[in-house]
This record gives structure tokens, sequence and C-alpha cells, in this order.
């Protein structure tokens, strides 16, 4: 029998993913073809990035797609003269193990809620299959387990909508 590997010692990635929303409760997800589920746009954070501009750039480098990040900033904290700024916070953070042929390791995923007016993604962009979704809709795409329920919880945070809506709305 060998002994299983000790998770406390490997590695952990900063990522950023977020769900990108539209004023008629729409959600963009994308087919991830080697793990065979859909998700929400997203990926690693590089060198010299902030979590939030890495969120904007991972879709819009996978869907085309210029979203605006919801939520708010306490700007009372932010200092010109000492060079800080306040990020956005994200939605969730998860923990994710990844098994990588590679070698195993974390994501440690920071996840936005964004919005867009858009209804669909323009042709140029990374990834093919990625569309806009109902909630009614998501029930039958194939998911994990935790990821369908939080976007069933997106989809019921009356909250969310409201900021999609002042973002968006025309």
């Amino acid at each position: 029998m060998t002994d299983a590997p000790d998770r406390s010692q490997l590695d952990r990635h900063f990522t950023a993913s977020g769900f990108v929303l539209n004023a008629n409760r729409e959600m963009l997800l994308l087919h991830h073809r080697k793990l065979d589920v859909w998700l929400y746009p997203g990926g690693h954070i590089e060198q010299g990035e902030t979590p939030d501009v890495a969120v904007l750039r991972e879709i819009y480098e996978e869907t085309g797609i210029h979203a605006e990040l919801l939520g708010e900033r306490d700007e009372a904290l932010a200092d010109a003269e000492t060079d800080v700024t306040v990020l956005y916070p994200p939605y969730r953070v998860l923990c994710e193990y990844i098994d990588d042929k590679r070698g195993p390791h974390y994501h440690l995923d920071l996840i936005y809620v964004t919005a867009t007016a858009l209804r669909a993604c323009p042709a140029e962009r990374e990834v093919q299959s990625a569309r806009f979704f109902s909630q009614k809709e998501t029930a039958d795409l194939k998911m994990f387990p935790n990821f369908r329920r939080m976007v069933d919880r997106v989809f019921e945070d009356g909250a969310v909508w409201d900021l999609v809506n002042m973002k968006v709305a025309p």
C-alpha cells in the first residue's frame, strides 16, 4: 500500500474567475473540454496583476467580452500619497484541489461577479463553446456539484441582480 501524498505541502496558485451576468438574468458559462463540464471564465493571476484586473483579462481573452466588476470598494481606504488603492472584494473564495498530470496543486480561486450588456459572445474569442444561460437552462448542463450550488445561489441572489441592473440596464 502506498502512502497518499501530503496535500498540505502542495503548491497553491492564485486564480481569478468571474460570473458574467446580463440584465436578462442570464449567466455566461463556458464548456471546459478537458473536464467536460460547464464553468465560468477564469485563470491564473499573472505576475504583477491584481485579482480584479486578472478576472477581467481572463473574461475578455476567453469570451471577447469587456465585463464590469460589481460590488463596492471602500475608497476611503485609498491613499494616493502612499500608493494604496482599493480592490474589488471577491464574491466567493474557494481552495480547489487540481489533479494535474504535470503535478497536483491547489487553486486559490477568487471569484467575482461581473456584468455586461451583451447577450452573446463576440466571434473573436478563445473558447468556442460559450454562451449565456437562464437559470432554467443551466439545469441540464453538466457541472461539478459545488459549482451548480454556486450557480443557483447567484441566480437566487437578488442583490446581485440589482447591481447588474444598475450597471448595465438600458
